[in-house]
């Protein structure tokens, strides 16, 4: 396929049409991207690895450390991703995600040397900031036409990046621990010297990202629309999209609440150590998730379900989840605990992945970043906000020794339940193509 710059529309592998880049981004990019948003979710796992020392050391509950992993990071996050939408859409992008890692890295760096818990939240704050333009950035690159193997596989990619880095996070933060073994590294504690290792390779992602900047821009004459003209689209001919943005931010509550807590549940029921919690744990995320996000990229992408909403795939993942869930609630042995684990994550992390890979066809091309924004904004707040806050609290309020996971079940059953029913009752509002690209203004 040819991209011609003087053509803002193209048709890509998949026969969407989109805009047209300055040249094709082959898979090489691709993974770059996937890799970089790896290691975010290395850095934003950090308080999910370190929870039980962090609670030693500063003499936290359940509730502080759920609010470090949920809403310090969250609402900041959110509230950047708007402001970055609206003001930074037209800087190259590669250059614009070099930024965003170079801020997120201080903020890891500032959660490392923490000396109280004020200064946790405030590091969690500015790594919410850094984060919040990488994501909208990447997808505008990764929905374009010149994808070469297509929208829906290079976001399922994406995405498997996210999980990857949960599981990645806990396995090296696990094993680093486990390595550390109490012992004082440069004169810091073992939580503080691993938090600090892992934000250290972002240095390379943040040249290779460089090394890119203005030779992947875009060429279209038409750039992307802001967040005003985009609520406005939201709000009237695109209307049917908000079910979406709704079950999104449902299916990442189920998503957040379980990588949060799964290392703490091992810890307590089985009395396993901290770091070796952690390292099983990243375990049945590297190989359950991409399981679930590669599902989801491979049926929306598949020749049978183009034209068909995402409503059936997110439902059959969410019902696996809400199964697990229970499972884990009952589970006496590590075995069970370590299966349900598997089959949460796969399904929370397929139904999640879904929301967003459907939601790519149904925005038009000019308001594809916008809407992006919008939602990643919309279920940062709700599902990495609330999920593993809430669970946190919950806990708090049980006296049952199986607290934790009692709690986490019946939020993802709550949520499921809810989900799933919208999913079937809006899901024929879902289809790509069903919405008309506005008029030109």
């Amino acid at each position: 396929m040819t991209i011609h710059p003087a053509d803002p529309r193209q048709r890509g592998p998949d026969g969407e049409a989109g805009v047209a880049p300055a040249r094709i981004f082959g898979i090489g990019t691709v993974l770059l991207l996937a890799g970089v948003q790896f290691a975010a979710f290395v850095d934003r796992a950090m308080p999910s690895v370190v929870a039980q020392p962090l609670k030693d050391a500063f003499g936290l509950t359940d509730g502080q450390v759920g609010a470090l992993q949920g809403p310090a990071f969250a609402l900041t996050y959110a509230v950047a991703m708007l402001a970055a939408g609206h003001w930074a859409r037209r800087i190259e992008p590669f250059r614009l995600m070099a930024a965003c890692v170079a801020l997120w890295t201080a903020g890891g760096v500032a959660f490392a040397l923490a000396d109280s818990y004020p200064t946790l939240i405030a590091a969690r704050m500015v790594l919410g900031i850094g984060q919040a333009a990488f994501a909208p950035a990447a997808l505008m690159v990764l929905g374009s036409a010149g994808v070469a193997i297509g929208r829906a596989r290079a976001v399922s990619i994406f995405t498997t990046g996210s999980a990857t880095g949960r599981s990645g996070g806990l396995l090296l933060g696990g094993a680093l621990l486990v390595a550390a073994s109490g012992a004082s590294i440069m004169d810091l504690a073992p939580w503080r010297a691993v938090s600090l290792a892992l934000v250290l390779p972002n240095i390379a992602l943040i040249a290779a990202l460089m090394a890119l900047s203005g030779r992947g821009g875009f060429a279209a004459p038409d750039p992307s629309v802001g967040l005003g003209q985009a609520a406005r689209w939201l709000s009237g001919e695109g209307r049917g999209v908000l079910g979406l943005f709704v079950a999104g931010a449902g299916c990442v509550i189920s998503v957040q609440a379980t990588g949060a807590w799964m290392p703490s549940i091992l810890h307590r029921s089985f009395g396993l150590p901290v770091g070796e919690a952690a390292v099983l744990v990243g375990l049945i995320v590297l190989g359950a998730a991409p399981v679930g996000h590669l599902s989801a990229g491979w049926l929306l992408a598949h020749e049978r379900m183009r034209g068909r909403s995402p409503a059936l795939p997110m439902a059959t993942g969410l019902v696996v989840a809400m199964i697990a869930a229970v499972g884990l609630s009952v589970a006496v042995s590590l075995s069970v605990t370590i299966a349900a684990m598997a089959a949460l994550v796969a399904g929370g992390g397929m139904a999640a992945t879904t929301a967003l890979i459907g939601l790519q066809p149904l925005a038009p091309d000019r308001y594809r970043r916008a809407v992006n924004t919008l939602f990643l904004a919309g279920v940062s707040v709700v599902g990495v906000g609330l999920g593993p806050w809430i669970t946190g609290a919950l806990s708090d309020r049980s006296s049952a020794s199986a607290g934790l996971t009692t709690s986490l079940a019946q939020l993802i059953l709550a949520v499921g339940v809810f989900v799933v029913v919208l999913a079937l009752l809006q899901g024929g509002r879902w289809k790509p193509g069903r919405f008309d690209a506005p008029p030109q203004r």
